[in-house]
């Protein structure tokens, strides 16, 4: 055993953020309050009526470089509008990949289209444009490349693709506002870029969503479905096309001009933290920082995502390491489950398709090794914890070295609790018997 002082928390020790509090999520100052006290002195609190929604769409855009910014309800029903603004339908196929929020594949069957799950590089995390093209049909109309942690995926590549093949780019941006690829922001290389500002987001609204594009045809159709089917400045109840609503409303406009208003100076300081974080840990065995294409200009670091290699931890088990941390103080998020692995996928609980003669997807029977492991020795590190002063942020690597030079110890610990918890669960089942 370490000595006393230097005993993890887990095994009663002091924890190495003891006393210290993170920087609250989300934040807001009086930007947020004056924004808010617009929108309801205006009475206009829709953003048919009103300004803010539509004003904060094209600051979004201009600030990824894109000529339109369309502000809708959520990010996952971004991506729902910008396939049906594409055209994608019955009978099509959206490649998306494995390791990724659920939406990024039920998207695909809002539209009835039938999602194909392929795997992710094991390094970044982002989808494998090798496996993806080796999955395209006949019948594959798009490919949802998502920016996995604010990590680009192969922008050059994915594009190389979809215009060799035919296909759609939507970039799912959910993690990624301020990603720079190429000085390009993301969002711009396909035909949208989707983001989400729900409550956990980089900049939030404790939900929102946008759409960007450069192209005024693709705006309209998404704006349309969006508006209940409406086209142009015709009659309000002039359907033209199939539509929903999945407007933003002006309160939530208000709140997001004002977190765009701070956000530079916080991916700054998320970036410098990042940089800091990716030198200091490069020494410890086992742990390595997710990777990062040299084309990516500036990343906005949603999740700091590290590999976790328990044969350098004494056999530690990933979610025991995590529950070591957490006793340290630190912020541990939860990664991602392999799309593959859940029932909605396994056992197709979904609506029923039409299909049109389109082939079953036997999701159950998918292998896809990147996405299942990295779902299971990824361990994510939450964003606030990187807008803290640079030696609040190197508790991080004392909680992580600590941890390591414990790891035995630890792991013997846990694995006691689990033989007692399985010894007593084993008696009350007796005991109702």
């Amino acid at each position: 055993m370490s000595p006393a002082a230097d005993r993890p928390a887990i095994l009663n020790g002091t924890p190495v953020c003891a006393g210290k509090a993170w920087p609250r999520w989300p934040q807001w100052n009086e930007s947020e309050r004056e924004g808010l006290g617009r929108v309801l002195e205006s009475g206009a609190w829709s953003v048919g009526g009103g300004r803010e929604a539509m004003a904060w769409a094209a600051e979004l855009a201009a600030f990824q470089g894109a000529r339109h910014g369309i502000p809708l309800t959520n990010g996952t029903q971004t991506l729902e509008a910008a396939l049906f603004a594409c055209g994608v339908g019955e009978g099509d196929e959206v490649i998306v990949p494995a390791f990724t929020f659920v939406a990024t594949a039920t998207a695909a069957l809002a539209v009835n289209a039938t999602p194909v799950l392929v795997d992710v590089d094991p390094a970044s995390l982002c989808i494998d444009v090798e496996a993806a093209e080796a999955a395209v049909t006949d019948r594959t109309r798009a490919i949802i490349a998502v920016h996995l942690a604010g990590v680009a995926a192969d922008l050059d590549a994915l594009a190389d693709l979809c215009r060799r093949r035919d296909l759609v780019l939507i970039e799912d941006c959910a993690h990624a506002p301020g990603t720079r690829w190429r000085a390009r922001g993301v969002g711009g290389f396909g035909s949208f870029g989707s983001f989400s500002f729900e409550a956990h987001k980089l900049i939030t609204a404790g939900e929102g969503g946008a759409l960007i594009t450069d192209d005024e045809d693709l705006r309209a159709r998404a704006w349309s479905y969006a508006d209940c089917g409406r086209v142009g400045r015709e009659h309000p109840y002039h359907h033209a096309t199939y539509g929903s609503n999945l407007r933003m409303t002006e309160w939530q406009g208000a709140v997001l001009r004002a977190q765009l208003e701070r956000y530079p100076e916080q991916l700054r300081t998320r970036q410098e933290s990042a940089k800091l974080l990716d030198a200091e840990l490069s020494g410890i065995a086992g742990i390595t920082p997710q990777a990062e294409d040299p084309r990516m200009d500036i990343r906005a670091v949603y999740s700091y995502v590290l590999h976790f290699d328990a044969a350098e931890f004494a056999g530690l088990s990933r979610d025991a390491f995590e529950e070591a941390l957490r006793a340290e103080g630190l912020e541990v998020g939860i990664p991602y489950p392999s799309l593959n692995s859940l029932e909605l996928f396994r056992a197709a609980k979904f609506a029923p398709r039409l299909r049109t003669g389109a082939p079953r997807v036997d999701y159950g029977q998918l292998r896809l090794p990147g996405a299942e492991g990295a779902a299971a020795t990824t361990v994510w590190l939450t964003h606030r914890m990187l807008l803290a002063e640079p030696d609040r942020v190197l508790d991080i690597v004392r909680a992580i070295s600590r941890v390591q030079a414990n790891a035995e110890a630890i792991r013997r610990r846990t694995r006691g609790l689990a033989g007692l918890a399985t010894r007593v669960l084993g008696a009350a089942g007796r005991v109702r018997s």
